[in-house]
């Protein structure tokens, strides 16, 4: 009986290690554009730092950006290119580094989604955060609502809900396909 139950364990012990080892890295779609941020409109000019503690974020660099209330949250807008394809059902997750360095009076709430890149731009994931001063990841993964093709989709964030000064630092969107269990993305609130 010992004998058994010593195997168990040892088989529990390596698929627990073999899961351990799945780099979720390799799920990244987004990877090619290395989490970069494009400002819409042009103006303002979103300005690229190096950020102080080092370590901070991964990368060490974000942008600052300034904004004015708009008469529509998307008036100014943070964009980042998401290069590969997501089907209806897949799985996925966004997680993205920010934090408000003057923050909207009452404090500031940021609307990131992943959406198709044109009109009408339709979104197959939404996260909404509340953005502190001190840099935070946030991060959402759910079962995609639909469908992107390759080089069709990109990461939106709404900047001009309120006056602030937004810092975003990189972002990372995973695809892991139909199926994948969400339980095992631990540390992102989901």
């Amino acid at each position: 009986m010992n004998k058994k139950i010593a195997l168990l364990a040892s088989l529990a012990a390596l698929a627990t290690s073999a899961f351990a080892e799945t780099d979720i890295w390799t799920k990244t779609i987004n990877n090619d554009s290395n989490g970069a941020w494009y400002i819409q409109p042009d103006k303002p000019k979103a300005k690229y730092f190096a950020v102080e503690p080092a370590n901070t974020v991964p990368g060490d660099h974000a942008f600052r950006i300034k904004v004015n209330k708009g008469a529509n949250p998307w008036d100014v807008q943070a964009s980042s290119p998401v290069a590969g394809a997501i089907n209806q059902g897949d799985v996925i997750m966004l997680i993205y580094y920010a934090r408000a360095a003057e923050p909207a009076e009452g404090g500031s709430k940021l609307t990131a989604r992943i959406q198709m890149n044109s009109a009408p731009y339709t979104s197959v994931m939404d996260l909404t955060s509340d953005i502190g001063g001190e840099w935070k990841p946030h991060c959402k993964h759910a079962v995609s609502t639909g469908t992107l093709a390759e080089k069709k989709g990109n990461v939106s964030i709404h900047l001009a809900a309120a006056k602030q000064v937004i810092e975003l630092g990189p972002v990372f969107v995973f695809n892991f396909g139909p199926g994948y269990d969400e339980k095992s993305l631990k540390g992102c609130d989901g």
